[in-house]
């Protein structure tokens, strides 16, 4: 609520509080003669009688509609602070338009047609058991409207914001360091994503470069255009993209494609989750289809990496664990557990066409093709896609069904290939299902089976296939090179159950075979359990099969465990393990303290039972208001030491200036203003954001079509600034670049000691005036006089209650101290004969 908002509602009740029986009354017992004393209009004690309103007019409001939230609108309020039925409201609330007009508007059209469009209909008439409620408080209504009053369901996204303009640059950079006795290691990864939204077209591009110790790469990932086709649900691209909506592994290609968007669909696809364990503070990058798509750093244990850009649904991830040593671990997550029951197809239809694109040193053939696919529902449990591919030497076509029967999720699929160029021919058939056995017991289970005949695209575009191809038929025994090893089956499973009482098992093993070759495998088990003095968790890892590192030596360890109990102590937690890997077991603990909002720490120790050596480490992550920065040091036993470094986040160039951020920005962003004042703490969907010497922040993300609720941390204004509304609510629509602009009003509180010149308190109940003799406040206990903005220009009087009056006199700084909730100050206030006599009061600014 607004400082004079506040006073309106002080000065009220005053006048109530002091109403007497001889005195002119409104109706709900305001004293009407002193409401013109003080200078307020008494027709506000009619407006007010009854309850809270909103003002006559227009005023943005959040909608709910049955206690389903229909986004900000527009509504008008007529005079008596009744809502307008009009059409915007109707069609923002889903409601049906009633044949009756209500006789009375909020505002008056300035023409016909705006008289057409602003017309009140009485919804209230044609469905009697609406109940309207007005929240003018929250800048809420809320309606409970009859069933039979609601439109038939259809997506209505008019109301979500469109347009803006704003640069971006996303950067996130990874260095470390490793020495083993004489020699070492170097290492920097730099991601660098830029572009600009206008016109709610999205235009992004992204470089990465890589440098391992002299070897150096660098990959130009993607550069593309993005528009979203809202009346068809539908996102086209331009330039070099990833095909989004197949059923087909395929590869980068530059090009075009129209594909369903996601965000206006209920299907969306699940989270993929890669899980291992990393012996020691260890890098970790994840491959599709020899691209790496993800790199990042993880702490000695059990990880899990989620929410991964995959190029596609329907390619192996092929994941290295590269610890602090050297020693790297390789595994494949089979493309079947992906998605995990889900076809990974929206419904609607799906179309791209380019030519293939090669990623860093790649010298395979880069064919031209198109792709389409499309997805129907059967009933209301069940969906049917299909797709064909086509490209120069290679045709696919694919079929599937994704079905759910009672708690059970059911997706089948088959492809089918035809490689020209090798007189190839074959088929896949992937199956996956996903149960809820029991109330806390649940079950996954997946395959895909294929003939050695079958291709993907990439398996046609790689060099010298024809010629392994050739010596496979010449001698069937011999087996081929490592880069056409191909699989004949894979299969994943996971089980999971949860006891109040026991805690929670997971299970899960996955496993591929070739056609010519040793079959993997591998199991992960995990148990986890709270205590009240905290939580125990225990995980294995057991891996089999004939895998290499690229040395060709071992991958490192097969068999791993972990067991883990975490103590919180409130801000600081506690950690202490045991880790045995193939028989070498550690044992180590670790201190955890979120400092405060900007710095948090973590300081380890480890200790191995064979070698009876030491290590330590340490890692701190800061958020210094506009990026993130991470760094880490670790000894191992006395003669390897690490040391990593890693700092992201973006900058956004737009009409208010450049703001830089601690996120990443997304496709969807917008940029909040809290009048000028820097260090102000906003609460975003993304996390909390600072704002900076202009009194400006980034949103890095904001969910399209979606409701994003933003917040100001009052604690963190300055003492001197009140916030009229402290939380907004945005619908953002697609490609928007939003502008968000809170309210501040500068205000200097005061609070004077007032005494006469004998130096006794002013009585309490004095009334305190201005110049103009409009009333500012009164006197309470002790003589104070609070002023809640400042003093008005000229003099102040004080009426005391014996109708005598006095001009206070006091003196103040010229400028207030923003970390003082109020000032104090002694007054004098002096009866006005002898003020006169002496002089004109102060009257400071």
């Amino acid at each position: 609520m607004s400082a004079g908002a506040r006073l309106l509602l002080l000065a009220l009740g005053g006048c109530l509080s002091i109403a007497s029986p001889s005195r002119a009354q409104a109706p709900a017992g305001f004293d009407l003669d002193v409401l013109r004393e003080r200078g307020i209009d008494p027709s506000i004690a009619e407006y007010f009688k009854d309850a809270a309103r909103f003002r006559p007019g227009v005023n943005v409001i959040t909608l709910f509609v049955n206690d389903q939230p229909r986004g900000r609108v527009e509504a008008r309020f007529d005079d008596k602070g009744e809502l307008c039925f009009d059409q915007n409201l109707l069609d923002k609330g889903g409601l049906k338009t009633p044949d009756k007009i209500s006789a009375v508007a909020a505002v008056a059209p300035t023409s016909a047609a705006a008289a057409a469009a602003g017309q009140c209909y009485d919804f209230k008439a044609s469905y009697p058991q609406t109940a309207i409620e007005l929240r003018p408080g929250k800048e809420e209504v809320a309606l409970v409207v009859p069933t039979d009053s609601l439109r038939p369901n259809e997506s209505e996204f008019s109301g979500y914001s469109t347009g803006g303009t704003a640069a971006l640059a996303n950067y996130d950079i990874v260095t470390s360091r490793s020495q083993f006795g004489n020699s070492a290691s170097n290492f920097l990864s730099a991601n660098v994503e830029y572009g600009f939204n206008t016109g709610d077209w999205i235009v992004r591009g992204r470089e990465m470069y890589s440098r391992q110790d002299n070897a150096s790469q660098r990959q130009h990932l993607y550069a593309y255009a993005q528009h979203t086709l809202v009346d068809y649900r539908a996102i086209f691209q331009g330039g070099q993209i990833n095909i989004l909506n197949t059923a087909f592994a395929t590869g980068p290609i530059t090009g075009m494609q129209l594909v369903p968007e996601t965000s206006l669909s209920a299907n969306k696809l699940n989270n993929v989750m890669v899980e291992g364990i990393a012996q020691t503070q260890a890098r970790v990058e994840v491959r599709q289809n020899n691209a790496l798509i993800y790199s990042t750093v993880v702490p000695g244990g059990a990880f899990s990496l989620s929410d991964l850009p995959l190029l596609n649904a329907t390619s192996d991830l092929e994941v290295t664990v590269t610890e602090a040593n050297g020693a790297q671990r390789r595994f494949t997550v089979p493309a079947a557990s992906l998605h995990g029951g889900n076809l990974g197809m929206q419904r609607g239809y799906s179309l791209a066409i380019g030519k293939l694109r090669s990623l860093g040193n790649s010298t395979g053939r880069q064919p031209w093709l198109a792709t389409a696919a499309g997805g129907w529902p059967l009933g209301r449990n069940s969906t049917l896609s299909a797709g064909l591919m086509a490209a120069t030497g290679y045709q696919a076509a694919s079929w599937g069904v994704d079905t759910r029967v009672a708690d059970t999720n059911l997706s089948l699929q088959q492809r089918l290939s035809r490689a020209a160029a090798d007189a190839e021919r074959g088929t896949q058939l992937s199956l996956a299902a996903s149960s809820i056995l029991a109330e806390s017991l649940s079950l996954g289970v997946s395959t895909t089976q294929q003939t050695l005949g079958y291709r993907d695209l990439s398996d046609t575009t790689i060099s010298q296939q024809k010629q392994l191809n050739e010596q496979l038929l010449l001698d069937p025994t011999q087996a081929p090179t490592q880069q056409y090893a191909r699989y004949r089956a894979q299969y994943s499973a996971s089980l999971s159950w949860n006891n109040a009482l026991l805690g929670g098992f997971n299970a899960s093993y996955s496993r591929s075979t070739q056609f010519y070759g040793p079959s993997t495998q591998r199991l992960m088990l995990a148990w986890g359990r709270s205590f009240d003095f905290g939580t125990v968790n225990f995980n294995v890892e057991h891996q089999l099969g004939g895998t290499s590192n690229q040395g060709g030596g071992s991958t490192g360890a097969a068999n791993a465990f972990y067991l883990t109990v975490s103590i919180p102590l409130g801000k600081r937690s506690v950690r202490s393990y045991v880790n045995n890997s193939s028989g070498y077991q550690r044992v180590g603990a670790s201190y955890n303290e979120q400092f405060n909002d900007y710095v948090n720490y973590t300081v380890a120790a480890e200790r191995s039972q064979q070698t009876k050596d030491t290590d330590l480490s340490t890692q701190v992550s800061m958020l210094p208001r506009y990026a993130q920065l991470n760094l880490g040091y670790a000894r191992y036993g006395s003669g390897s030491t690490s040391y990593n470094g890693g700092l992201r986040g973006g900058m956004v160039l737009h009409e208010g200036g450049l703001t830089l951020s601690p996120y990443a920005v997304q496709d969807t962003f917008g940029i909040v203003r809290v009048g000028d004042v820097s260090g102000v703490k906003v609460g975003t969907p993304y996390g909390p954001v600072w704002t900076d010497w202009k009194g400006q922040a980034v949103i890095a993300q904001l969910p399209p079509y979606a409701s994003s609720r933003l917040e100001i941390a009052t604690k963190s204004l300055p003492r001197n600034v009140d916030i009229k509304n402290g939380l907004k609510l945005l619908d953002a629509g697609r490609g928007s670049v939003n502008r968000v602009d809170f309210e501040v009003l500068r205000v200097r509180r005061i609070m004077l000691g007032a005494k006469f010149p004998d130096g006794m308190p002013l009585p309490k109940g004095g009334i305190v005036l201005d110049a103009g003799n409009q009333f500012v406040t009164t006197v309470v206990d002790d003589g104070q006089v609070f002023l809640l903005n400042g003093t008005p220009a000229g003099p102040l009087r004080v009426i005391l209650p014996d109708e005598r009056s006095c001009s206070l006199q006091y003196a103040l700084p010229a400028k207030p101290d923003p970390a003082m909730f109020y000032e104090a100050a002694d007054a004098v206030c002096r009866p006005e004969t002898q003020a006169h006599a002496k002089g004109s009061p102060h009257a400071p600014t």
